[in-house]
């Protein structure tokens, strides 16, 4: 087994909720959440986030939701989607993570797979899905829909899971006090469903401990602080989008979340973040707006002053980096924003590893993942393979021995892709092993 760093292991707070407590009480006036409204942007407190999230947790116990079961979330990136998650981990319960723009397949292996008592569903087209499989997923006894109202009585809005909540809370105002100290560390916090090499689905287990390492671990590199603003418009779905909300607890600095897809490049200036999170195919689009809005072609070796002032106004002006992870990132991107004056780091990690196993800094290499995080091992096999140790790592596949052990071994995970460490212990993603299909 692999010897963990005590000081990133021991002494963070138990589970992402216990991070968020933390800025509760100890910064409660300060703004935490920014998002998109009619008419503008709404900012959103430490403490207001804190009574709607206790609100709704109360609620979900009021629905009979007991530790550790499954409640799932499926929306896309937006400040309800933060709500609904804290919630689930404020009652006690483990979160269900849900593809919107799933198939209905999808949505009822995963759901059924997950035991899913409880959907929180955007709005009118996501819980017309659950419909459509309701005979597949007899375990989900009620849904609560974000936006709008069912004509169902088995579909709760969110304002109705609230004053469920409510009521609770009169007659036993410590429910959700209580339910937090219930909370073990290795207790079950997520399943997170990837697609498998046969095209079925996986659920990777992870518990409270794995979650809050993340933040915790990202917190003690000092790459971000206090005084950033981290714009997050990745889906929070996905492992990166996690990692990023992790990062947030931890460190307290506030977010600006966009879901809305075709609004991505536009409110990055109106924003003005410190920090960006944004996939390779959405830094190729940054470029390209860049270039479209200034000139048609980039010189390779010299990008005209137009075109670097483009760069810097979709991001705006008080940008210090840009974190990006998975495919797609080549050499002459990087070249491209290098040359632009902005900072690109890379990111490495997968759902098994809880969210990222390394991540590089603004001075690094370009090409490179960066180092370990701190508290997590990162070895390369004979054949190449990347093995990942530390406590990000999974618990195991729901409901998958076999699948469990094949990839576990002492304490390591073998992770299928590729890569190859420099002498200063840096990673660089190769690609997937030929006999497993990248996710």
């Amino acid at each position: 087994m692999v010897a963990f760093d005590p000081v990133v292991i021991d002494k963070r707070p138990r589970s992402l909720a216990h991070m968020f407590l933390e800025w509760v009480e100890t910064t409660p006036d300060a703004d935490a959440y920014y998002y998109p409204v009619d008419g503008g942007w709404q900012e959103s407190t430490w403490e207001q986030t804190h009574h709607l999230v206790e609100g709704l947790a109360a609620g979900l116990v009021a629905l009979g939701i007991q530790p550790e079961e499954r409640v799932a979330v499926m929306a896309t990136t937006r400040y309800e989607w933060v709500l609904a998650f804290l919630a689930v981990q404020f009652s006690g319960a483990a979160v269900t993570l849900v593809d919107p723009a799933a198939t209905d397949a999808e949505v009822a292996h995963v759901l059924q797979n997950s035991g899913t008592r409880v959907v929180i569903a955007e709005d009118y087209e996501a819980t017309r899905t659950l419909w459509r499989i309701r005979a597949r997923i007899r375990d989900v006894t009620k849904v609560v829909q974000i936006d709008g109202d069912y004509p169902d009585a088995r579909v709760l809005s969110l304002e109705g899971l609230l004053a469920l909540g409510a009521q609770l809370l009169e007659t036993e105002p410590r429910v959700i006090a209580q339910r937090l100290y219930a909370v073990r560390r290795q207790g079950l916090a997520a399943i997170v469903y990837e697609p498998d090499d046969d095209g079925s689905w996986r659920g990777v287990r992870l518990t409270h401990s794995a979650l809050s390492y993340q933040g915790a671990a990202i917190a003690a590199l000092g790459l971000v602080g206090d005084p950033d603003l981290l714009y997050l418009c990745l889906p929070l779905d996905r492992t990166f989008g996690r990692t990023l909300l992790a990062a947030h607890l931890a460190c307290g600095f506030p977010v600006a979340l966009e879901g809305r897809a075709d609004r991505v490049l536009d409110s990055l200036a109106l924003v003005r973040p410190t920090v960006v999170g944004l996939t390779p195919a959405q830094l190729a689009e940054v470029r390209d707006r860049a270039e479209n809005d200034h000139r048609p072609r980039l010189l390779r070796r010299r990008a005209e002053r137009r075109v670097v002032s483009g760069v810097r106004e979709i991001f705006g002006d008080r940008l210090r980096f840009v974190v990006t992870a998975g495919s797609g990132l080549d050499a002459e991107l990087i070249e491209f924003f290098a040359l632009a004056g902005v900072s690109v780091v890379e990111a490495y990690g997968r759902p098994e590893t809880g969210g990222a196993a390394c991540v590089a800094r603004p001075d690094d290499r370009p090409g490179t993942a960066g180092r370990p995080l701190p508290g997590t091992e990162i070895a390369v096999a004979e054949d190449g393979e990347i093995l990942v140790a530390g406590p990000g790592v999974m618990e195991g596949y729901h409901r998958r021995r076999a699948d469990t052990a094949a990839v576990l071994k002492q304490g390591w995970w073998h992770s299928g892709d590729t890569g190859a460490l420099d002498g200063e212990g840096r990673l660089r993603v190769l690609g997937r092993q030929p006999a497993r299909t990248q996710e």
